[in-house]
Protein backbone atom coordinates (compact mmCIF):
# COMPACT_ATOMS: atom_id res chain seq x y z
CA UNK A 1 0.00 0.00 0.00
CA UNK A 2 2.89 2.08 0.61
CA UNK A 3 4.80 1.64 -2.08
CA UNK A 4 1.18 2.86 -4.49
CA UNK A 5 0.78 5.67 -2.58
CA UNK A 6 4.12 6.77 -3.14
CA UNK A 7 4.15 6.30 -6.56
CA UNK A 8 1.21 8.28 -6.90
CA UNK A 9 2.42 11.25 -5.24
CA UNK A 10 5.71 11.04 -6.89
CA UNK A 11 3.75 10.99 -10.06
CA UNK A 12 1.25 13.91 -9.39
CA UNK A 13 4.42 16.01 -8.41
CA UNK A 14 5.96 15.25 -11.43
CA UNK A 15 3.35 15.45 -14.09
CA UNK A 16 2.80 19.33 -12.27
CA UNK A 17 6.22 19.75 -12.54
CA UNK A 18 6.32 19.23 -16.16
CA UNK A 19 3.49 21.05 -16.49
CA UNK A 20 4.45 23.88 -15.12
CA UNK A 21 7.76 24.47 -16.62
CA UNK A 22 6.22 23.87 -20.22
CA UNK A 23 4.42 27.13 -19.46
CA UNK A 24 7.08 29.22 -17.02
CA UNK A 25 10.85 29.81 -17.76
CA UNK A 26 11.90 28.05 -14.51
CA UNK A 27 14.24 25.48 -14.67
CA UNK A 28 13.45 21.71 -14.33
CA UNK A 29 14.67 21.87 -10.27
CA UNK A 30 12.89 25.41 -10.00
CA UNK A 31 9.73 24.15 -11.50
CA UNK A 32 10.20 20.47 -8.78
CA UNK A 33 10.94 22.38 -6.11
CA UNK A 34 7.62 24.60 -5.98
CA UNK A 35 5.55 21.50 -7.72
CA UNK A 36 6.89 18.79 -4.86
CA UNK A 37 6.48 21.60 -2.06
CA UNK A 38 2.78 21.90 -2.76
CA UNK A 39 2.41 18.27 -3.62
CA UNK A 40 3.63 17.53 -0.14
CA UNK A 41 1.81 20.28 1.49
CA UNK A 42 -1.45 19.49 0.23
CA UNK A 43 -0.67 15.21 0.98
CA UNK A 44 -0.04 16.55 4.82
CA UNK A 45 -3.68 18.52 4.92
CA UNK A 46 -5.49 15.94 3.31
CA UNK A 47 -3.66 13.01 6.02
CA UNK A 48 -5.12 15.39 8.85
CA UNK A 49 -8.61 15.61 7.28
CA UNK A 50 -8.45 11.22 6.86
CA UNK A 51 -7.46 11.67 10.73
CA UNK A 52 -9.90 13.68 12.21
CA UNK A 53 -12.70 12.29 9.97
CA UNK A 54 -14.57 9.34 11.67
CA UNK A 55 -15.01 7.99 8.18
CA UNK A 56 -12.63 4.45 7.06
CA UNK A 57 -10.42 6.09 4.30
CA UNK A 58 -6.94 4.78 4.37
CA UNK A 59 -4.35 6.94 5.69
CA UNK A 60 -1.25 8.66 4.06
CA UNK A 61 1.32 6.07 4.98
CA UNK A 62 4.21 8.06 6.71
CA UNK A 63 6.54 6.22 4.60
CA UNK A 64 5.28 8.59 1.83
CA UNK A 65 5.15 11.45 3.92
CA UNK A 66 8.73 11.25 4.50
CA UNK A 67 9.72 9.98 1.03
CA UNK A 68 7.66 13.48 -0.27
CA UNK A 69 9.81 15.66 2.37
CA UNK A 70 13.12 14.18 1.45
CA UNK A 71 12.64 14.57 -2.52
CA UNK A 72 12.29 18.38 -1.71
CA UNK A 73 9.18 18.87 -0.25
CA UNK A 74 10.48 19.03 3.34
CA UNK A 75 9.54 23.15 3.17
CA UNK A 76 5.83 22.56 2.54
CA UNK A 77 5.74 19.26 4.84
CA UNK A 78 6.82 21.57 7.64
CA UNK A 79 4.71 24.31 6.94
CA UNK A 80 1.68 21.70 6.54
CA UNK A 81 2.97 20.41 9.97
CA UNK A 82 2.84 23.56 11.57
CA UNK A 83 0.01 24.68 9.95
CA UNK A 84 -2.45 22.13 10.44
CA UNK A 85 -0.91 20.95 13.83
CA UNK A 86 0.28 17.44 11.94
CA UNK A 87 2.70 14.81 13.03
CA UNK A 88 4.36 17.33 15.51
CA UNK A 89 3.52 15.45 18.47
CA UNK A 90 4.59 11.70 17.10
CA UNK A 91 8.02 11.40 18.31
CA UNK A 92 9.05 8.91 15.53
CA UNK A 93 7.74 10.91 12.88
CA UNK A 94 9.53 13.98 14.35
CA UNK A 95 12.77 12.32 14.25
CA UNK A 96 12.31 11.09 10.68
CA UNK A 97 11.02 14.24 9.44
CA UNK A 98 14.43 15.68 10.84
CA UNK A 99 16.62 13.21 9.58
CA UNK A 100 15.77 13.96 6.51
CA UNK A 101 16.23 17.79 6.47
CA UNK A 102 19.74 16.37 7.66
CA UNK A 103 20.29 14.51 4.90
CA UNK A 104 19.01 17.42 2.46
CA UNK A 105 21.14 19.95 4.17
CA UNK A 106 24.30 17.43 3.98
CA UNK A 107 23.94 16.99 0.01
CA UNK A 108 23.25 20.52 -0.41
CA UNK A 109 26.51 21.78 1.45
CA UNK A 110 28.43 18.70 -0.56
CA UNK A 111 26.91 20.03 -3.68
CA UNK A 112 27.99 23.54 -3.21
CA UNK A 113 31.69 22.29 -2.09
CA UNK A 114 32.29 19.99 -5.13
CA UNK A 115 30.90 22.97 -7.76
CA UNK A 116 33.32 25.55 -6.29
Amino acid sequence: MTLRYSVIALLLALLLTLLVKSQTALNLLAAWLICGNLVTFFLYAYDKAIAQSAGLQMRIPERTLLLMALVGGAPGAWISMQLFRHKTSKRTFQQGFWLVVLIQLVVVVALLAVSR
